[in-house]
């Protein structure tokens, strides 16, 4: 009887060890292929901050091992919290994944930001480059369609136009709403304290 009892101790143990190791292996995923694995600790209220200068459409994911990283990425070396200081952003409590597309600036500012309810958060952060085809939504026609982020439906004259008439749009926005942002941020600092 105790002889039962200790083998099948052992091959719960066993069982236990294996399902760890294989748990441990980052899956398989067919279209996306792993540029680079990187680990860190980041202070309550800090910022770590990383570079990528790969090309190609990019999935950066960035897990929480203990703590809460948050993940904010922008075209420039140092990017923030604040909506103006970021283009993409993924702030949940776990796993943070934002995609890149291909045609976006290079080298990319990617900044990791520990949260304040802990005084420590430990990160694992992946970039992979993720041929995926995007998909997106037709709400009018109710049906959807995929193809590839560079693969636009209009010309690319058409695009250029629409992206000029939009970078000038923004250029005459934040030079009013910055300094009004600084000006609302320094009246409610005297407000609050």
């Amino acid at each position: 009887m105790r002889r039962k009892f200790i083998i099948i101790l052992l091959g719960i143990i066993c069982a236990s060890t294996l399902s760890s190791l294989f748990s441990a292996l980052p899956e398989r995923q067919p279209n996306k292929l792993l540029l680079n694995v990187a680990s860190g600790i980041v202070g309550a209220g800090n910022f770590t901050y990383w570079h990528l200068g790969y090309t190609g459409p990019l999935s950066i994911e960035l897990r929480s091992l203990s703590g809460d990283a948050d993940l904010y990425v922008a075209y420039h070396m140092r990017p923030g919290y604040e909506v103006f200081e970021n283009e993409y952003s993924s702030t949940t409590c776990g796993l943070d994944v934002v995609y890149i597309p291909d045609d976006y600036l290079r080298p990319i500012g990617v900044g990791i930001f520990g949260h304040w309810a802990y005084e420590q958060s430990e990160y694992k952060i992946r970039v992979y480059q993720d041929n995926t085809p995007v998909i997106y939504p037709r709400v009018m026609a109710g049906e959807e369609t995929s193809y590839k982020p560079n693969e636009y439906p209009e010309g690319d004259a058409k695009r250029e136009r629409r992206d000029n008439d939009r970078k000038t749009e923004d250029e005459n926005k934040s030079r009013f709403i910055i300094p009004l942002l600084n000006i609302l941020d320094t009246l409610m600092d005297f407000v609050f304290l």
